[in-house]
């Protein structure tokens, strides 16, 4: 075996020492298989805690063991680790929990900085800071986010732009969609005016526009902004594509080619972010679904509302998909398929849940009910539509549904009933308007 070294100490050991200690580590690899057969393994640890300086030949072997050069080794600048870190926060994109998420956001970060990369160290800071509004800690998001602006401070404007979505994200967490919709128009509207319309920024922008303009009751906005990220959502299967690049871009690093390996990992990074916005992707459907239906494109609604309520439901998200499941509803019934329409609502209704959601799916079965002939079951699914409106302070929606009633009451012959369903639905109209005043004036 090679004699080892003298004991140096100091900062160009250490930093050398980490590098090889991360870099074993990530391969899976002990200290006894890094030496051999030319080290020991007591060796290997005396130069990873900085104690020994490897001489030229040691490190061009520790490089040829960890699949870098030794250049990359010694300056800690490699492009290739700079790919494979990219890749990681693919993989971070495309991983089920928080908890692992953080996890690759942390090394990357760490990693990045050594590396003396801010885009990479800011692009793990802002995963991160959706990690931590996740977990419903604001103030570590904004701490991340703050990190981040500092690091893009000179980067291109679309590469500046992911952290004005984060800060939007910050913001729309906070209660303010207001403000968030501002941030993200503005930084849409620069990429746009300064010749920077990277197609997967402006996906994210308009995808959390979305959001914010239906929070606001933007309804038509909503729906063009939902039409512009779905146009540019164009992947079908993004996370089988996004495991086809990063399979794709490990092999070209394995044979050297580090350029195209970058490129690989770029698209791999892309399809990722699909993965991650499924659920907001979910919701342009939904919005612009919503817009066809009201345009009278029914098939197209249906088409929109049945991916959304799919995504949601995979995704983990009970409340969103049971909203559009009643909205499904009603356009199988718009369409004449009630017995679609009426699975959707015994799937949909919790009446532990929202009680406007139950109202509406009141509503619509109160619709099937009549449709059948059913006249008992259609007043007494309409009637229980007009207190889940009431419950929820929902003016508009339990006043239509009043109407609706007494149109009905008055076509069955019972006129005096569609009369007291008129005057006591006024009355506790007026009552919701009284009580909206007083809490707009206590705010």
């Amino acid at each position: 075996m090679s004699r080892p070294e003298p004991v140096v100490a100091g900062a160009a050991a250490s930093g050398l020492g980490a590098r090889v200690q991360r870099l074993r580590a990530e391969r899976g690899l002990t200290q006894r298989a890094l030496a051999e057969p030319r080290y020991t393994a007591a060796y290997v640890s005396a130069v990873e805690s900085g104690r020994r300086v490897p001489s030229a030949d040691a490190v061009a072997h520790f490089a040829e063991r960890l699949g870098v050069t030794p250049s990359d080794l010694n300056t800690g600048r490699s492009p290739a680790e700079v790919v494979r870190l990219r890749l990681r926060l693919a993989e971070a994109d495309l991983a089920g929990s928080a908890d692992e998420t953080a996890a690759v956001c942390h090394e990357v970060a760490e990693a990045a900085v050594e590396l003396a990369e801010p885009v990479l160290e800011a692009r793990a800071r802002l995963g991160l800071a959706g990690v931590a509004l996740r977990r419903d800690d604001p103030g570590a998001a904004s701490a991340q986010l703050d990190r981040a602006e500092l690091l893009l401070a000179g980067a291109p404007p679309h590469v500046r732009a992911e952290a004005a979505v984060g800060r939007a994200g910050l913001a729309y967490h906070a209660g303010d969609p207001r403000y968030a919709r501002y941030l993200l128009t503005e930084a849409r509207d620069a990429l746009l005016r300064d010749g920077y319309p990277d197609p997967s920024v402006l996906l994210v922008l308009h995808a959390e526009l979305v959001r914010c303009h239906v929070a606001l009751g933007d309804e038509e906005a909503a729906a063009e902004a939902a039409t512009q990220a779905l146009a540019l959502a164009v992947l079908a299967a993004p996370a089988r594509v996004a495991d086809l690049h990063l399979s794709v871009a490990s092999s070209l690093l394995a044979s050297g080619r580090t350029v195209e390996a970058a490129v690989a990992a770029e698209q791999a990074r892309q399809a990722a972010r699909q993965v991650a916005m499924r659920w907001l992707l979910a919701c342009c459907h939904r919005a612009r679904g919503q817009g066809r239906r009201r345009a009278g494109d029914l098939a197209g609604a249906l088409g929109d509302l049945a991916r959304a309520h799919t995504v949601l439901t995979d995704a983990g998200q009970p409340a969103l998909a049971r909203e559009v499941g009643v909205e499904l509803a009603e356009v199988y019934h718009a369409l004449g398929q009630p017995a679609r329409a009426e699975a959707l609502l015994r799937d949909a209704v919790d009446r532990g849940g929202d009680p406007s959601v139950a109202a509406r799916a009141d509503r619509v079965r109160g619709l099937l009910r009549d449709d059948d002939g059913d006249r008992a079951g259609a007043e007494r699914y309409l009637r229980a539509a007009l207190a889940g409106y009431r419950a929820a302070g929902r003016r508009r929606e339990l006043a239509a549904v009043a109407l609706l009633l007494a149109d009905l009451l008055e076509g069955w012959g019972r006129p005096g009933d569609a009369i007291d369903l008129l005057r006591e639905g006024l009355h506790q109209v007026e009552q919701l308007g009284e009580r909206v005043a007083v809490l707009r004036a206590t705010a």
